[in-house]
């Protein structure tokens, strides 16, 4: 519900805060006071596209801020929720305009987007002649109201239809396993056997990438591993090398063993030294003539190629492709054992599926009596409302294919015309305002609020009535306002006079400049404003008693709702 919405510098409005209550809510004023002002600066803080042309001459920037109180409204915390904004019991909406055209929005003191703001306050505010805001404009939340006004005969036929998708998606995913049907299964062992035959022509082998790696780093170094080698192996066996210089020390230290002991250890510890240089030098000396093949290179380069490939495809490593190659024999096997068990799933699917097209062949018999019903209604309201040639008619559409989805098959589309003989449109298409709030005034009289948004904001309802038609306007307001609040401006006394709470719109001239005002009607500020829209004299006793009593009679119908 709303609770407060406080503007500042908007258009002619330099600051005013007006404190709404439940029920019906009236603004009321004379033409080109500011009414529509009020209700520009709401849309502006839920999230309609800011223009920088609403901000008061003079000034620098605009704000609006509006409270909600969201006690009962778990769909609009469970959007906070999403957004990861802290709810509690109350929503704050602040947002302000500069002269730039930068706009700033705080969703409970958050930073947020437009398009984030408008996601929480499409559920809080229903506003009537700006698609922005309005619901029933979207044909999703059409098939909804359908579905809502359908009541326990709706939701049986949905849930059967729930579990039936259920059980059919339960088959699809086993025969996902299996293979799929016939089509697919042939599909996926084609598939199968080949990664199984390309794996394993390649002869992929543990440790050949870092072997062929090491080989291939090996043969682009032979000159200097040939250089280092023969350098290497004079400098141990060449004339007066190493060996040479271990030999003579090893004949003194040998010719003095005689001795004493620890010559004789040292000897023999020189001799272990010289055959170990000497084997050294051999291995050095061999390593130095491997034989070099021009064409290993690139066979080596092909084939790390080759393994690369099959890693792309199969792994990241040899022993990834191995597993996906003991995957595939494993689900191969499976496949071209499943034909019997693929062919029992098929045919309860089959069947699943021919008792879902009975259920969604229900759900629609059951929604277009209920479309049927809702526009004799409708129709009948509407003529109330002083639109005797409007018709309103629901328009279905079937999906084709197969359709696995608790909606059913159907699309609809509310078509309305205001005028007989005129080309029924979409609601989306209406142009007037005031035609399309009393349309959705008639649908929230005749469908008993099935809405989600708590409060119903109507614009210019009361455009080409009065009268009898006015007053039925008014009941219809006082009906609804019973569970759901309701702000409407209006130009008719009879909604003035049902009001719970009533404003006055005024503007006056101060110094150099025209402000608007916004007052909260009391009792007497009641009676005179309905004085006021009948046209009566406030200095006649018989104008403020007929005020009166047309308050008097709206009090009477509501205590009798």
């Amino acid at each position: 519900m709303l609770k407060n919405l406080t503007i500042k510098n908007v258009a002619l409005i330099r600051f005013t805060e007006i404190e709404f209550s439940k029920g019906l809510n009236v603004l009321s004023g004379e033409t080109g006071a500011g009414k529509s002002v009020v209700l520009e600066a709401l849309n502006f803080a839920l999230g309609q596209k800011a223009d920088k042309s609403m901000i008061c001459h003079g000034e620098k920037e605009c704000s609006v801020t509006c409270s909600f109180d969201i006690q009962n409204n778990n769909l609009v915390k469970s959007s906070l929720a999403d957004l990861g904004i802290e709810g509690g019991d109350e929503i704050i909406v602040k947002r302000t305009l500069n002269i730039d055209g930068r706009s700033s929005i705080r969703l409970n003191g958050e930073s947020v987007s437009a398009t984030m703001l408008r996601k929480v306050t499409s559920q809080l505010v229903d506003v009537h002649g700006q698609s922005d805001h309005f619901l029933l404009l979207k044909e999703a939340n059409q098939l909804s109201l359908l579905d809502n006004l359908g009541g326990e005969d709706i939701s049986k036929i949905k849930n059967d239809i729930s579990n039936l998708i259920g059980e059919i998606k339960q088959i699809d995913t086993q025969l996902a396993t299996l293979g799929g049907d016939e089509t697919s299964r042939a599909r996926k062992i084609d598939y199968l056997q080949f990664a199984i035959n390309e794996i394993e022509k390649v002869n992929f082998l543990p440790d050949e990438e870092q072997n062929l790696t090491e080989r291939k780093k090996k043969l682009l170094n032979l000159e200097k591993i040939a250089l280092a080698c023969s350098e290497s192996y004079d400098a141990l066996s060449g004339e007066g090398g190493v060996t040479d210089v271990l030999s003579s020390v090893a004949r003194k230290i040998n010719y003095i063993s005689s001795f004493g002991k620890e010559y004789e250890k040292l000897a023999e510890r020189l001799e272990t030294c010289l055959e170990e240089i000497t084997d050294i030098a051999e291995l050095i000396n061999d390593s130095c003539d491997d034989n070099f093949d021009p064409n290993e290179i690139e066979e080596i380069e092909t084939r790390l190629n080759t393994l690369n490939a099959l890693k792309k495809k199969y792994g990241k490593s040899y022993q990834d492709v191995m597993d996906s190659l003991n995957s595939f024999k494993t689900e191969l096997d499976l496949i071209s054992d499943s034909a019997e068990k693929t062919e029992q799933l098929l045919t309860k699917r089959k069947a699943l599926i021919l008792r879902l097209e009975s259920l969604y062949e229900q759900l629609t018999s059951v929604r277009k009596n209920i479309a049927q019903t809702l526009s004799k209604k409708l129709s009948d309201k509407l003529k109330e409302l002083a639109m005797k040639g409007a018709i309103f008619e629901v328009e279905f559409t079937l999906q084709d294919g197969e359709i696995l989805s608790t909606k059913g098959r159907d699309n609809v589309c509310f078509m309305f015309t205001a005028n007989k003989g005129e080309v029924l449109k979409p609601l989306s298409k209406i142009i007037s305002g005031g035609e399309l709030s009393r349309l959705m005034l008639a649908i929230k009289s005749v469908t008993g609020g099935n809405f989600g948004a708590e409060t119903f904001i109507f614009d210019e309802i009361d455009v080409g009535i009065s009268g009898e038609a006015a007053e039925v306007v008014a009941q219809n307001f006082a009906q609804i306002a019973v569970d759901r609040q309701i702000v409407a401006i209006s130009h008719l006394p009879q909604i003035v006079s049902m009001a719970d709470v009533g404003f006055k719109i005024a503007k006056a001239e101060e110094g150099e400049r025209t402000i608007t005002h916004v007052t909260k009607l009391d009792d007497e500020g009641k009676t005179f404003e309905v004085l006021r829209l009948v046209g009566g004299n406030s200095q006649s006793n018989a104008a403020l008693v007929h005020a009166q009593e047309m308050i008097d009679k709206a009090n009477h119908y509501k205590q009798s709702l």
